[in-house]
């Protein structure tokens, strides 16, 4: 990725992140895109604002409910 490009990013995800947090506590963000020929073929990033814990807490929490939605899909699979 050109120093433009990831320049061009750190701008758009700070504006994102302004606009939120001026509406909320706690604002977390992550994006990603494919780029093939580049760090195996995806890009990441993240930025948060407000209270660390509360962002990590609402992380977490989500990172749970999805894995276990993933366990009831497959428990209720036919066989």
């Amino acid at each position: 990725m050109s120093a433009e490009q990831q320049k061009q990013d750190d701008a758009l995800i700070e504006q994102a992140l302004k606009l939120l947090s001026e509406h909320f506590d706690a604002v977390l963000i992550f994006v990603s895109r494919h780029e093939p020929g580049e760090l195996d073929g995806t890009l990441k990033m993240s930025r948060g604002a407000g209270n660390f814990y509360a962002r990590y807490g609402q992380a977490k929490e989500w990172v749970i409910m999805e894995e276990e939605g993933m366990r009831e899909h497959l428990r209720n699979q036919e066989p």
